[in-house]
């Protein structure tokens, strides 16, 4: 797990102690400066914090800071430098490979901007009558897997898999367009339904994952 790097004062380079214009880098002395302790993924690429990225700027800003922080780059620096390369080239992968998946950047999301906001992400929990429907349709699917019809299954979760997630992508437009205005109550109702199918689903990939491991052993037996 990459670290940052602490300093005295963020606003002076680490080598020089010039005043910096950029955060990245160094005009006086030209050495790359420590990501600060404080940044979250969306800062660490230059985004807004929100929830529609444009991909296409994200994967250019993600190549162009991979080029300033890549390690073969430092190789022949001092030691402190090509720590900070090797931590900020993490932290830079780190913030993409989240980013890029809309549905890893949801939880990121809600888990920044929300009030008990912790590195470790927030539990989120499903009301007992939609864990009761998961447990039910998990039953149904793998009764039917059971009956050799795994392709059917696996069909019908797809579907459902294809369902939530729309309504995952649209809860996200429409919390993003809700941001900053006055109807404190219905933000509120809105990230709340965002957070239930963003659990929904991760319910349904478990299933989805434990679908596929049951597939292979039978396969596995049959041969």
């Amino acid at each position: 797990m990459p670290h940052s790097f602490e300093r005295v004062d963020p606003s002076l380079c680490w080598n020089c102690r010039e005043s910096l214009s950029e955060s990245d880098l160094c005009s006086s002395c030209i050495k790359i400066q420590p990501i600060g302790h404080d940044a979250d993924f969306f800062s660490i690429l230059g985004l807004p914090v929100q929830l529609i990225v444009d991909m296409n700027e994200l994967t250019e800003r993600f190549h162009l800071k991979s080029r300033l922080f890549h390690p073969d780059f430092h190789r022949l620096e001092n030691g402190t430098e090509q720590d900070i390369s090797l931590n900020n080239a993490a932290l830079l992968n780190q913030a993409f490979k989240t980013l890029k998946d809309p549905f890893e950047r949801a939880l990121y999301y809600l888990d920044l901007t929300g009030p008990h906001h912790s590195p470790q992400g927030q539990k989120l929990a499903l009301p007992p009558e939609l864990l009761m429907e998961i447990m039910e349709f998990k039953e149904s699917l793998e009764e039917q897997a059971e009956s050799q019809d795994s392709i059917g299954a696996f069909r019908t979760l797809s579907l459902r898999i294809k369902d939530v997630e729309s309504k995952i992508l649209e809860g996200m437009a429409e919390l993003d367009q809700m941001t900053g205005g006055r109807d404190h109550s219905s933000l509120l109702s809105c990230r709340a339904s965002l957070s239930r199918n963003l659990e929904y689903r991760k319910y349904l990939k478990s299933i989805e994952r434990d679908l596929k491991t049951r597939s292979s052993s039978a396969r596995g037996q049959m041969v």
